[in-house]
């Protein structure tokens, strides 16, 4: 009788569980679609400030009740360099404060309100002509339905605390080391540290566990909280990996400490938190999660610099890796004092962006028409479509880089022919992220490859001469980049005149290939969007062309 009535109530826990996790994705769902992604637009604009880092990560984590959101959020920036690692350790502490809002919350014993709010939200969620009201009433209801669960799971370890078997089991986790582990194996199960303490949370207030087995399971959750930043930075690079690092070795030092001194630090939880037998328990297993994790914090913050370089030496980086990851390599911020000086290392960045656009226009055909060996020419382990879609990324790194250096020299300038240049350098680099982007729309598209190896001869020789032209032109435009020349431009210009002779004609024979050969039409999609990218990478170097020529103030035909 005891068994079926074990079954039963693990089947309520079971189901409980299931309405709290859907309750806490709704609400994350909510809280996200409010947030519009400003979330990784809020961390990204992080300083070198440890102390501003840190409140970010923690406002961060509650406004989206979810660290693991945010650790993803921390990798791809410091995997896209637009947060430094040593920028992300701030934010992976604060992350940790912000997980303890939700045990708070539940520390009050909500379950009662939870069917009214599910109603109450999900009506107002319904009211689709006014976004705002629809949000809140998503993240109403799916906190309505987190308390809900908390209330059905409540009701299922209720027995327990009569339970032979349970108490049974109980009896093994006197130890606190066990129980860390328990909690680091459940939180990494369900992967979600926030449901694991609720589900602590609720066992207290049944009364069928204590604070001493209550406090170290909780440790165990910031444990195995981690594993989502592992699985998110399992193919990152290394400086990503090393956010995972810090947060992995920065809750083993956390729950070091306090299991050490576990006995002393209950004690004080107990003086500074609640004792009355409805809300104590809650609020002290509550409490002693938010006081651990602040104190960390505080202990951590000043050593951040420090921490960082003993992790970069534990994982350092990789130097292939180095080379693949977006950097600028010529402007000094030092240099902005002096307009004149910095204008001229803004010129050479763009003329490295245009020699990564010849690279890339180079290899461009070779994933459709199955030239070449299909690995990148320096990356050799890198596919060649990895390798053109590294470079578009360090394009779009490049440009953000330039245009913010050049909006800093147009600011210090003070005469008319540097403004002039600072602009078209501005309008050059706009051109040679656009170029990239059609290659990535190209691989998009296509990312197999399409059916290239269908392609007649004919059609591939056509394509191939018509990518040369481009290369020609791309190459040429390195020397009237660097030089500024208004000379060089204008013979780019002429040689474009070429390639739109070749462009007319080539598509004017595939027309004519299609109707005396019908079987062309099933390569029709590909042949005609490779044309139509490379005609695009032609105009994008006219255009950077002309900007060249109407910065020496030059005419353009």
């Amino acid at each position: 009788m005891e068994s079926q009535s074990l079954l039963s109530g693990l089947l309520l826990f079971a189901g409980g569980l299931a309405v709290f996790l859907l309750g806490m994705k709704s609400l994350n769902a909510g809280l996200r679609k409010a947030s519009s992604g400003k979330i990784a637009g809020w961390l990204s604009s992080i300083t070198g400030n440890s102390l501003s880092a840190l409140l970010s990560g923690a406002v961060a984590t509650i406004a989206v009740q979810s660290s693991s959101m945010v650790m993803l959020t921390l990798i791809g920036l410091v995997q896209s360099r637009i947060l430094t690692f040593t920028q992300s350790l701030g934010v992976v502490l604060g992350a940790e404060i912000g997980t303890t809002t939700m045990a708070q919350l539940i520390a009050f014993s909500p379950g009662e309100l939870g069917l009214p709010m599910f109603a109450v939200g999900f009506f107002l969620s319904l009211v689709r002509r006014k976004r705002g009201i629809a949000l809140a009433g998503e993240v109403l209801a799916g906190l309505g339905l987190l308390f809900f669960g908390l209330k059905l799971m409540g009701l299922a370890v209720a027995p327990l605390r009569t339970s032979e078997q349970f108490l049974s089991v109980l009896a093994t986790l006197q130890n606190p080391i066990l129980c860390v582990l328990a909690g680091a194996v459940m939180t990494a199960i369900i992967q979600s540290s926030g449901a694991f303490i609720a589900i602590v949370i609720t066992m207290a207030q049944q009364g069928t566990i204590t604070l001493e087995v209550a406090v170290p399971l909780m440790f165990g959750a910031n444990v195995g909280t981690c594993i989502t930043a592992a699985i998110g930075s399992a193919r990152s690079m290394r400086a990503a990996r090393r956010v995972f690092l810090a947060q992995l070795i920065f809750n083993l030092a956390y729950v070091v400490v306090f299991v050490i001194f576990l006995s002393p630090y209950l004690d004080l939880i107990r003086s500074i938190s609640p004792s009355d037998a409805a809300g104590g328990l809650p609020r002290q297993i509550a409490n002693a999660h938010t006081v651990s994790n602040v104190f960390m914090a505080i202990v951590f913050l000043p050593f951040l610099p420090l921490y960082g370089r003993f992790l970069t030496k534990l994982l350092p980086d990789d130097p292939e890796e180095i080379g693949r990851i977006p950097a600028v390599w010529h402007l000094k911020d030092s240099a902005l004092a002096t307009p004149e000086v910095a204008v001229g290392l803004a010129r050479q960045e763009i003329a490295r962006m245009n020699k990564i656009l010849g690279r890339m226009s180079r290899a461009l055909l070779e994933p459709f028409l199955g030239t070449g060996n299909g690995r990148d020419i320096i990356y050799k382990h890198l596919p060649v479509s990895e390798g053109l879609l590294m470079r578009e990324e360090k394009l779009d790194f490049l440009e953000r880089k330039v245009t913010a250096y050049l909006i800093h020299i147009m600011q210090e300038a003070t005469g008319e022919p540097l403004l002039r240049q600072a602009a078209a350098l501005m309008a050059l680099a706009k051109d040679l992220e656009s170029a990239g982007d059609v290659v990535e729309t190209l691989l998009e598209e296509f990312p197999s490859g399409g059916n290239g190896s269908q392609l007649t001869e004919e059609g591939k020789a056509e394509i191939e001469r018509l990518h040369e032209q481009v290369c020609r032109e791309i190459a040429a435009m390195n020397l009237a980049i660097a030089e500024m020349s208004f000379q060089r431009a204008a013979a780019v210009l002429k040689e474009g005149k070429a390639f739109e002779r070749l462009f007319l004609e080539l598509g004017f024979t595939h027309m004519k290939r299609i109707k005396n050969r019908p079987e062309s039409g099933k390569t029709h999609d590909l042949h005609m969007e490779l044309l139509r990218a490379l005609d695009v990478l032609h105009h994008q170097t006219m255009s950077m062309a002309r900007s060249i020529i109407r910065m020496a103030g030059g005419n353009e035909s």
